[in-house]
């Protein structure tokens, strides 16, 4: 079989059998595609092919063809990051920053805090599960940052698929998950350069990071706004570009170039966004990311008979469900949101997605992290995205039985009254 025809059949396989698999509504209505697009690409590597047909996995998967999955994968998430970026806006960050502030910290301080303890069980624990760039802290940093990842994109999925994308507690939640995004992208940046230099090279990376992020918000963001008469064709070839120089610039800094697309994402202004979004990313989540977990799974390697593996499991989604849940439902308490609703937030927080498998594949590329750890994080993703809906609609029943009270969306315009 030729290299061309083993990547030809692949690429049908990864792009057509996870949304076939998907459009049954049994699996739509337990998993968003994205998590189906995972597991498919899990299913497809040594986990999966590779242990049921050995000779045609090695067949299917030469170098040439690694070699190409490669480099559509790298694209593929360098335009979901951008993607990502494009969700958040600053402006909106500000203000849900001051009115969430304390649920916000929240849901990032306890499972960071939770994550560094399991960080530091591990490290003592399992020492295989260091990769070789990585020391202790390093390590610790690495799966604390894994454990408090929250997906944006996926968590919108969700909250479609249980009608609550609309209402104020979605609303919320997609704030909040918007300001985990913005914690996330800093500490990675951080810890990467911190990883990748020493003393002060390590300062001068991180300083000159900052820079570049500040020349993109400061001169970047501005001089694109003046474009008010270029059209949508002009713009996506503008901002793609835009995100591509930026992950050049990063990844020379040391910070990542994945770093360097979100930075372009939240530096194009707003007018853009609507006709970028509108353009890049269904054709980004249906038809390129796929290849990123392709790429993802053949690195993945799933033992379920292995004790180590699902030890690391086990610690990791109790460490997310623990840290996620408490760190958001107790300050949204005492911002006067219901127990349900408290509880639901905590609930919604906990999807992972594929936000969690690029900052592994980050961290598992800079050598912070081993396989071993690598594969068990993967399938604590899963478990983590798979759990999350049905986690919130345990939590709406507990409003079974209280006294009525109006409709989320009414409370909305109420509280807008107020404001005005």
């Amino acid at each position: 079989m030729s290299a061309r025809v083993s990547l030809l059949a692949i690429s049908f396989a990864i792009v057509l059998l996870p949304w076939l698999l998907w459009r049954l509504r049994a699996v739509r209505r337990v998993a968003p595609l994205a998590v189906v697009q995972i597991l498919v690409g899990v299913a497809l590597g040594p986990s999966g092919l590779g242990r049921l047909a050995p000779d045609l996995h090695a067949a299917l998967f030469t170098r040439p063809v690694l070699a190409a999955l490669d480099g559509v994968a790298s694209l593929g998430v360098l335009l979901y990051v951008l993607v990502t970026g494009l969700h958040l806006d600053v402006a909106l960050l500000r203000r849900d920053g001051r009115r969430l502030g304390g649920v916000a910290l929240g849901s990032v301080a306890a499972p960071l805090l939770l994550g560094g303890l399991a960080g530091w069980w591990m490290l003592h624990a399992m020492p295989g599960a260091v990769g070789p760039a990585g020391g202790g802290p390093t390590f610790v940093a690495s799966v604390a940052i894994c454990i408090a990842v929250t997906a944006l994109p996926v968590l919108a999925a969700v909250l479609q698929e249980l009608g609550l994308l609309a209402t104020r507690l979605g609303q919320t939640a997609l704030a909040l998950a918007a300001l985990n995004d913005a914690a996330l992208w800093v500490m990675l940046a951080l810890l990467l350069t911190v990883a990748g230099s020493h003393g002060a090279g390590g300062l001068a990376g991180l300083a000159a990071a900052g820079l570049w992020l500040g020349l993109l918000l400061l001169a970047g963001r501005p001089l694109l706004g003046r474009l008010r008469d270029v059209g949508e064709r002009a713009r996506l070839v503008i901002g793609v570009s835009l995100a591509i120089a930026s992950a050049g610039v990063s990844e020379a800094l040391g910070t990542g170039y994945l770093i360097g697309a979100f930075a372009a994402g939240i530096a194009i202004p707003a007018a853009w966004r609507t006709a970028l979004l509108g353009r890049l990313e269904l054709v980004t989540a249906t038809v390129l990311l796929p290849f990123f977990f392709m790429a993802t799974g053949l690195r993945a390697l799933i033992e379920p008979g292995s004790a180590s593996f699902l030890a690391l499991l086990a610690i990791a989604v109790a460490a997310t469900v623990a840290g996620k849940l408490a760190g958001t439902a107790l300050p949204a308490r005492r911002l006067g949101f219901t127990l349900a609703e408290s509880l639901s937030l905590g609930a919604m927080m906990q999807t992972k997605g594929l936000m969690e498998v690029v900052v592994l594949a980050v961290l598992h590329d800079a050598g912070l992290i081993g396989g071993q750890i690598f594969s068990a994080m993967v399938a604590m993703a899963v478990v983590c995205t798979v759990i999350t809906a049905p986690a919130v609609r345990l939590c709406r029943h507990l409003e079974a039985g209280r006294p009525a009270r109006p409709p989320d969306g009414e409370r909305i315009a109420a509280e807008g009254r107020r404001a005005d």
